[in-house]
Formats: C-alpha cells, structure tokens, sequence
C-alpha cells in the first residue's frame, strides 16, 4: 500500500500530542483506526516509528519521519492554496521572502500596485534575512526572495539576478556630532560607538574596519539598529533604503569620499514555473525600482534583467 497523506496526518498528530487517545480526539477519529493508520505508516516503511506502543517517544526514524512529514504536508497545503488562488483571481498568488528593510521600503506600494491591476491576487509577504530567505527558495516555499549579495552562491537550483543598488550612509541621531557636522568623512566612524551588521563590512575604509574589530555591539535588523541608536548606543552604516523612511529624530548621511554600494539580488528556483501573478509583481518591482532610481549600474550588471527567464 502506498503512503497517503492522511497517513502522514495521523503520524504527526500522535507525535505531536504523545498520546493515541488524545490525537485520536483531535482528528475525530476512533483510537483503533489511528493505531492502524499508524500501523500500515510502520508496514510500509519496513521499520517502528515509535519505541513503545504508549506512542510517547519516537525512534530515530520516527524523528526523521516527523520533520519530512511536516515538510510535506505544508507543501501538499500550499499547493492546494495555490490552486485555489491561481482559480480565483486567475493569475495565481505571490509568495516573497524579503530583507525587511527592503520590505519596509517597497513592498506596501508594490502590493497596492499589483491589486489595482487584479484585487484578487494574493500576496505574501516574508521578512526575514539573506540565508533564512535562499532556504526558502531553494525549498520552494515562496516563489521570489530579494536578498543581499553576500551569499548568493552554494544554493543548488538558485537563480538570481541585480535587483537595486543603494549608496551605504552613516545613520546616527540628528542631534549628534556626526549628525550636526557640516562635512562627513568615513573616517569621522573612528570616534563613534560602531554598531555592527553584515554589510557594514562591504566599507573599504580603515577607520572603519578598525571601528569593526572595536565593537561589541552586531545587530542585523534594521528596525532594532534604530532603536539602538535612539538608545544612545552609537551609529551604523546601512544602505540607502534604510536611510530613505526616517523619523525626525535620526538621519542617514552619505560621507565624502568613496561611495560604496549594495546590490541586492532578486532570486528564484530555477524547478519554480513562475505563475503569471509572480511575473507581473516581478515587473511592477522592477518599474518602481527605476522610479527611485536604484537600478544597478555597474557595467558588468547593465543588461537586461530577464528575470526568472520569462520576464521582458
């Protein structure tokens, strides 16, 4: 007998719950018809998923078992949703893994955009960080990410593409030495309290790779970097993005001298057909990225984003 997805089903709410009867409630199911469900689970797989028959502690592969079971009942779920989605709004949705600054910045016109064209197209919006959002893409759980471009490589089936390049600034409080000062230098970091993220060592400057080493503070989100610096912690190099929706207490300033930029990428599963509801929020971010300017320019980067292969 093949594995069903009821099966998988059943398995996890025994795992989950550690007790037959209870998961037995849960599924309104009778507790004889989950033990068998779980039986013919064991039958197939050749090998127990749990070490005793009170169903409380799971074998090795019991515990192996759980987590692809979980992973594939999400995916046949997601896939049902799709299907719903793409026949109601006939274009199918939009699942994104985003930079939250990124998000925060693009992202809310962008959704009013795509549903002034068709309402009924679901968008899904993901804050998380560069790695968290190339797992998401290489498992096919969103259909874009925007990452940044420190690590694009060593994801197999990842495709990616120059998305928008921001020029990096000092954000630090308005009413500060480095937010009063008249000219800016990198070096100006050297007497300043650096708060660390990753792109911070994309600066080839040495007073701030000495300010770098110095520090005791890393934070990566972009909304707690703020609040850092509001605290009175110091300030940060952050891309122009970050510095582009700002309250009027803090301000973003780009020093004289070398300009230094972020890429960040746009990425896709190359086994991921793109729905036509992906293709046009693909086109719609690329429109408002040449509104504000932040195409790439870097001649290496100039051709035509043939995104995800289908997009013109």
């Amino acid at each position: 007998m093949a594995i069903k997805t009821e099966m998988l089903r059943y398995f996890i709410e025994v795992a989950e719950t550690g007790n037959l009867s209870k998961a037995a409630e849960r599924l309104g199911r009778t507790p004889s018809a989950v033990s068998m469900m779980l039986k013919q689970l064991e039958e197939n797989l050749g090998a127990p998923l749990f070490e005793t028959d009170r169903k409380n502690r799971l074998t090795d592969l019991g515990a192996f078992a759980l987590e692809e079971a979980r992973r594939e009942i999400a995916h046949f779920e997601q896939t049902i949703s799709a299907m719903h989605r793409f026949a109601e709004s006939g274009e199918g949705q939009v699942r994104v893994a985003c930079l939250p600054a990124i998000s925060t910045a693009l992202m809310p016109d962008l959704t009013t955009k795509i549903h002034s064209a068709n309402p009924k197209i679901l968008v899904r919006i993901r804050d998380m960080l560069t790695e968290a959002c190339l797992m998401e893409v290489r498992d096919q759980t969103v259909d874009i990410g925007i990452v940044n471009q420190f690590i694009i490589t060593g994801f197999s089936n990842i495709k990616s593409a120059p998305l928008l390049s921001d020029v990096f600034g000092i954000l630090c409080l308005r009413d500060s030495p480095l937010g009063r000062k008249e000219t800016l230098y990198w070096s100006d970091i050297s007497h300043e309290n650096l708060i660390v993220n990753d792109l911070c060592y994309a600066i080839e400057d040495p007073a701030v790779r000495k300010a770098i080493t110095d520090s005791h503070v890393n934070v990566e989100s972009a909304l707690s970097i703020k609040a850092f610096i509001r605290a009175g912690a110091g300030v940060s190099i952050v891309p122009g993005l970050v510095g582009s929706q700002l309250a009027k207490d803090l301000v973003f300033r780009v020093p004289e001298g070398p300009e230094f930029r972020r890429t960040a990428y746009l990425v896709w599963n190359e086994n991921n057909h793109p729905s036509p509801a992906v293709i046009r929020f693909c086109n719609l971010l690329r429109e408002t990225i040449e509104e504000l300017g932040l195409t790439p320019t870097d001649e290496d980067i100039r051709k035509p984003l043939h995104w995800l292969g289908v997009v013109r």
